[in-house]
């Protein structure tokens, strides 16, 4: 086990299932697999469920009691802390950045981060990172004057380095998988964000041999920038992890098609690619990260870019909750079958 000997706690359901999509591959015209990252546990599951295994494991050795993190209103690494630092009697605090209408009733993951109680700050919008990483150090301060030891969950500091390390873990999770079924991948789909799970995700599989591209699917960062973050975060995973191989920008592949919209925009086609899958495997993928992964396997199966038969593995991260914030999007049952008989 190559993160064996890691810090650790235990709350994952692992391994997350890979289940075949007939279905969908009959529609695409290829061998898809669906690797459910969002069936992983912890309040309604997805990728962060992993890494916080790992982030708490180091975190509660060090006696460390509050955990303090900044994302967006509707970030899934925000709802997972809080209910990870629930699971493990911790408290969480949590900025965002301030709302435009205070007095919208909460939904999706801003919901339930009141449920899960955390306590909620808002900071002012558009900082740079380094702002950020200022303002939580002050409350870390505050913290800490009134007698609690608490952590800042950052990808630029000690997090990013578990984050990472949990996707490594994952790939020989899913090269397990792939070898008792007897499949070979041709590529690996997955989203990406700040770039720590595609990181961990492609060096696990290059250093256990396994073919297939690592294919990432850009939610907002243009691919030279994410891919420099990527090879970053891997070297510091790969250094912590004592292995020699070592992650090139050229060992994977960023999408970054997708992001002309903006952070959290569903296009009408992210909406039919949400419908298709729905409906062909039963299976919600979430607004802001798996449409845009689920309409480029949808987009490279019709151009010819994967090729008809080829065996590609889908990770689904999860971030359901984002779902119900996109109402006026997605409902209705729009054109059924849309995408289905473009790639067919």
């Amino acid at each position: 086990m190559i993160c064996q000997g890691q810090p650790r706690v235990h709350f994952a359901h692992l391994p997350t299932p890979l289940e075949k999509a007939p279905l969908l591959s009959e529609a695409l015209g290829i061998n898809l697999l669906v690797k459910r990252e969002d069936f992983s546990g912890l309040c309604v599951g997805g990728n962060k469920t992993r890494l916080l295994e790992f982030a708490l494991g180091s975190l509660r050795d060090k006696g460390v009691d509050t955990l303090i993190a900044h994302a967006a209103a509707q970030s899934n690494k925000l709802r997972d802390i809080a209910a990870a630092a629930a699971r493990c009697g911790m408290e969480a605090v949590l900025m965002i950045p301030a709302q435009q209408d205070p007095e919208a009733v909460p939904q999706g993951n801003r919901l339930l981060f009141d449920i899960l109680g955390a306590d909620v700050r808002e900071i002012e919008p558009g900082l740079t990172a380094e702002a950020i990483l200022a303002v939580q150090e002050e409350v870390r301060g505050e913290l800490e004057r009134a007698g609690r030891r608490a952590a800042i969950l950052d990808r630029h500091l000690d997090y990013g380095v578990d984050a990472t390390i949990a996707y490594v873990e994952a790939a020989e999770e899913l090269d397990s998988q792939l070898r008792a079924i007897g499949e070979t991948p041709d590529a690996v789909f997955i989203a990406a964000g700040a770039g720590m799970t595609v990181a961990g995700l492609a060096l696990g599989l290059k250093h256990l041999g396994v073919p297939g591209r690592v294919v990432g699917v850009s939610s907002a960062s243009a691919a030279a920038p994410l891919l420099m973050a990527i090879e970053w975060q891997a070297e510091r995973a790969a250094k912590r992890l004592g292995l020699s191989t070592r992650l090139a920008r050229d060992d994977l592949t960023i999408v970054d098609d997708y992001i002309a919209a903006g952070y959290g925009q569903l296009t009408p086609r992210g909406a039919e690619a949400v419908r298709h899958f729905a409906r062909l495997h039963g299976m919600t993928v979430d607004p802001v990260y798996n449409a845009n992964v689920a309409l480029a396997i949808c987009d490279q199966a019709a151009s010819g870019a994967i090729q008809r038969g080829a065996t590609v593995v889908y990770v689904n991260t999860g971030g359901g909750p984002a779902i119900f914030t996109h109402g006026a999007d997605l409902a209705g049952r729009g054109e059924k079958g849309a995408l289905a008989r473009r790639t067919a």
